[in-house]
């Protein structure tokens, strides 16, 4: 299983002069579920939420996540999401 994908963007961001034009986005470990529940204090929405581990899993600052095209964010999202497991197997343990 691979440890991270490129998402290559549809609008490139300048960061320090530099074009980006994909991000890598790694797989996420237990320790950024953590961190991002640590910092979820019950006062951010789901977009701050997706954009913390968006910045953290793409190591791009979140000033930079922010500027981010909202087609490329989704992408972005969809790749996390894909990492993650989808729920809990049936108690039978068979397929559903």
């Amino acid at each position: 299983m691979s440890k991270s994908k490129i998402v290559r963007l549809t609008q490139p961001i300048v960061l320090d002069g530099k074009t980006i034009t994909e991000v890598q986005v790694r797989r996420p470990k237990v320790k950024d579920l953590r961190a991002m529940e640590r910092e979820n204090n019950g006062t951010a929405t789901q977009i701050d939420q997706g954009v913390a581990m968006a910045a953290l899993l793409t190591e791009l600052p979140v000033e930079i996540v922010d500027e981010m095209d909202a087609v490329d964010f989704a992408a972005v999202s969809e790749v996390i999401a894909g990492f993650l497991p989808q729920g809990p197997a049936p108690a039978t343990g068979a397929a559903s």
